[in-house]
Formats: structure tokens, sequence, C-alpha cells
């Protein structure tokens, strides 16, 4: 099945334009709607966002794929982001998609995307309501793992100092609240009501994500589960038949 793809604009969590691409089957109307979100640092564009997105709207589904505030094509700064802001960017897609489509029933999320998806799905948030399903790709069980990553650019930001870190040959400007803000989410806690089916895809050969946080994650919710391993596949899931094979196994799942 061929795909098209529109490009929209909404309001993120500071009011700050998002830029974001909707996936979806070209000639019918889509089975059901998800929202997909990005890795920390990345893009829209990475290509372990887009490939799915497309991949999926080619499988049937409309799927939203944004740039959170301060990435991509997206406004905003950086520095005043933080992973409260994930989520509430997340709400932000979620009720653009249900005023002008239908509500999300499926959230994805990429590393850090997909435990601030987790989070998310337990907003009291009318447009987030009809999920049913939260899929995580090489995700962290909580978001201060996050910080494992800073390394010296601690000491500054635990001395009240603004910092930055370097990802991928590129520094991005942080803030000392960051901390603060990643360290105050317990997400045993947040989750315990949590009834919602979830999927954690471990990368077999990840070299940032520990593979028992994928079980972890299983364990936030009451609802049926599905633990997912791509042998080989790095934390991008950058080979193409690595890639492939995540489409495979989340459409599978999701058709069950």
């Amino acid at each position: 099945m061929k795909h098209q793809s529109r490009n929209i604009y909404f309001a993120g969590f500071d009011g700050s334009q998002l830029a974001a691409t909707l996936d979806f089957p070209a000639g019918v109307s889509p089975k059901y709607y998800a929202i997909i979100s990005h890795c920390f640092t990345c893009t829209k564009q990475t290509l372990t966002t887009a490939r799915l997105s497309r991949g999926l709207a080619q499988a049937g589904l409309g799927v939203l794929r944004f740039d959170f505030t301060g990435l991509g094509e997206s406004g905003g700064e950086f520095a005043d982001t933080h992973f409260s802001s994930m989520v509430s960017d997340i709400a932000c897609a979620a009720n653009w998609l249900a005023t002008h489509y239908e509500p999300a029933r499926v959230l994805i999320g990429h590393s850090m995307g997909g435990t601030a998806s987790l989070a998310a799905s337990q907003q009291a948030d009318a447009a987030l309501s009809q999920v049913q399903k939260i899929i995580t790709l090489a995700s962290p069980a909580y978001p201060a793992h996050v910080l494992h990553h800073f390394g010296e650019t601690m000491g500054q930001l635990q001395r009240g100092e603004p910092a930055s870190i370097l990802v991928a040959g590129q520094r991005y400007p942080v803030k000392p609240s960051f901390i603060k803000d990643v360290e105050s989410y317990d997400m045993q806690q947040l989750m315990r009501g949590c009834k919602k089916d979830i999927m954690a895809i471990q990368a077999g050969e990840d070299e940032l994500i520990e593979p028992q946080a994928a079980e972890q994650i299983l364990q936030y919710t009451k609802g049926q589960t599905c633990l997912q391993k791509i042998e080989g596949a790095n934390h991008l899931f950058s080979d193409r038949d690595h890639a492939q094979l995540l489409l495979s196994a989340i459409i599978e799942w999701l058709d069950r």
C-alpha cells in the first residue's frame, strides 16, 4: 500500500510552533491513528522514526511524528526543555490529532521518546484517553537514565551553572533545572494505575540502554505485555534489515 505525507504545525508546551508530519495510507481511511515520538536530541526525520512512521502508514495506519520543542524544524529553545516538556508536547500532538482527525489509539516512542510516551499515557487529558497500546523502542525505564551520558557536564549543572552536552558531534545547551525535572519522576508510582498494553523492544547491540530496561518497563502495566528483541540492532535500528524486522514485529503485535 502506498502512503502520503502532510506537513502540519501546532503549538507546543510553551506556545512555540512545532513542526510535524502526518503519514497516512493513500486512497483509504486509516484504520486508526498513532503518535511517534523521537529520541532525545533527535528529530522526526531521524531514520528510526521516519522509516517506522512511513512503514506503518503503508500498513494502513495514520501516524503523526513531530519535532519536540527546540529540535528539528520546531520553534522554541532546547535549553528551556526537559522531560516534562516532552510529555506536554506529546499531549499537544494528541490534541491536534483529536481535533483534526481522531484521538490516537497508539503511542510509540524511541529511546527517551518512549519513556515520555509512557508518562504521557497517564495524563488526565481527553485527547489521550483513547490510547490502548504503547510501544517503546530501546527506551530507558526512567528519564534520569539520560544523566548517565552527561559526563563532566553534570558537575557544572549540579553547581547551578548552565552547560552544554555533546551528542553526535553537536552541542545542546542544558539548564540545571533539567536535572531536577528528570529526577523528580518516579515512573513506578506514575504508572501504578496503568492497564494499557505495552510492547517493549530491545536493540540486541544497544550501546546506550541496558536490556533490563525493557523488562522493567513491562512491569509498569497490568495490561498485556510483549518483549521483543531485534538481534544485532544498534540503538537507532539504523540497519535497513533491522528496521524492517522492527516494523514487522510492531505490525504483528498491533494486529493481535
